[in-house]
């Protein structure tokens, strides 16, 4: 608990240097350098803007738009072959599939999202899902998100930074537990993503 308060007051922390300076973490190897999360591929690294996780800047509209690889690198051609539809992928489609249903009736029904905003919601969730943040975790999280009238490049930064996470090996849980308590303390949405990137980058530490 003293861990995820820690880590919650290195995230508001952190919001003053993502709106000015760059974010560095305090073992940071070299003093002013941009923190950059290890092991991103090159294309992500060169997304990542002065501290700022990828997506973010110039509000640039980003997502996985169905696919399970990032469309910078769907684009090259470098996302390998199509899986083969084993049972467990299977398990993950339909959770998706009836996830995203379930997202459109709630905010036609409930918030009556804008579109720009029910669009991230709807990716965010399913490029979350796809990269191993159990798909429960993952809707509880875009409604908490949408409910808390995070923005959608806020709502892509969260999801995207949730997914960098679950690839790494963070415990779901914990992912959930960090991103929850910081929307209901209202931490900004960029430094909620570069908190949620320091957890997925300390699991391998």
């Amino acid at each position: 608990m003293m861990t995820m308060r820690v880590r919650l007051a290195a995230a508001v922390v952190a919001t003053v240097s993502v709106l000015g300076a760059v974010a560095v973490p305090a073992s940071a190897d070299t003093k002013g350098e941009p923190w950059v999360p290890p092991g991103l591929a090159r294309e992500d690294q060169a997304e990542w803007k002065d501290g700022r996780p990828p997506g973010w800047s110039q509000g640039a509209k980003r997502g996985w738009r169905g696919r399970d690889c990032p469309p910078g690198l769907a684009k090259k051609g470098r996302c390998g072959e199509a899986r083969v539809a084993t049972p467990q992928a299977k398990s993950v489609e339909d959770a998706v599939r009836d996830g995203i249903e379930r997202l459109r009736k709630w905010a036609r029904e409930k918030l009556k999202l804008p579109p720009r905003a029910l669009e991230a919601v709807l990716v965010g969730f399913e490029g979350a899902a796809r990269n191993g943040v159990p798909a429960p975790v993952a809707e509880r999280l875009v409604m908490a998100t949408a409910e808390r009238g995070v923005t959608a490049y806020g709502i892509e930064a969260i999801t995207r930074a949730l997914a960098y996470g679950a690839r790494r090996g963070a415990r779901p849980a914990e992912l959930e537990s960090f991103t929850a308590q910081a929307l209901q303390r209202e931490v900004p949405a960029e430094a909620i993503a570069l908190g949620l990137y320091r957890l997925g980058a300390e699991v391998t530490r």
